[in-house]
């Protein structure tokens, strides 16, 4: 027996997918945000001369991504559930840590891809190592990292799909409501599957725009 397509299942549940697609963006969007401040921390930690917070840093960055995103969830949703905390954010948090820690790498590896002669140059004109840091360093380092914090951002979109397992609302969820109601598999799947690819493209091309028109000429195409 063949199977006949309805499309119509998408636009009747529109409304929902509408909110699921949102409900992504901000769910990425929060994740994005604490990712970026706990790895921008772990990362310039990571280069810090004193051992024991190099050590604190690499504990958390390969503790923090080696466990599965979705344990990450599970651990964050169960161990918070006495707080009432609302799932959204229960993901959230599990986004930040897991994202962060890949974010830290990326920012250690940018700090160390800034000339070692620029910093003791700075020292030796009488910045501190702090100022050396703040004005010269991480100026920089922004600028490498830059296109990979976009990826980062992208695939934190993709991963979002599993807050769905926690009952939050976004787009993966929404598909398997639409599923439940109108046993309409491949159709829900599909029209999420065209909304990720909206969105990340979306993301991805608005990204590359806003490191050309700010970022220094080795980041743009020759």
């Amino acid at each position: 027996m063949s199977y006949h397509f309805d499309w119509s299942v998408l636009w009747t549940f529109r409304g929902a997918l509408l909110q699921g697609a949102a409900l992504t963006l901000l769910l990425s969007l929060a994740g994005l945000a604490g990712a970026v401040f706990l790895g921008a921390i772990a990362g310039a930690v990571s280069t810090a001369q004193a051992r024991l917070p190099r050590l604190a840093a690499a504990s958390y960055v390969e503790t923090a991504r080696n466990v599965p995103l979705l344990v990450h969830i599970y651990f964050w949703y169960l161990g918070l559930s006495s707080l009432r905390l609302p799932a959204f954010w229960c993901a959230s948090l599990a986004l930040m840590v897991y994202c962060g820690a890949f974010v830290a790498e990326i920012v250690r590896a940018g700090i160390q891809s800034v000339p070692a002669g620029q910093a003791a140059a700075a020292q030796a004109l009488g910045l501190t190592r702090q100022q050396t840091l703040v004005k010269i360093v991480y100026p920089q380092a922004l600028r490498i990292i830059a296109p990979s914090l976009a990826g980062v951002f992208s695939q934190l979109i993709k991963d979002s799909s599993l807050a769905s397992v926690v009952s939050v609302g976004e787009l993966t969820f929404q598909a398997g409501e639409i599923e439940g109601v109108t046993f309409r598999t491949f159709e829900a799947y599909i029209g999420i599957t065209l909304v990720y690819l909206v969105i990340v493209t979306a993301v991805t091309r608005g990204t590359i725009l806003l490191l050309r028109g700010r970022a220094p000429s080795f980041l743009e195409p020759s």
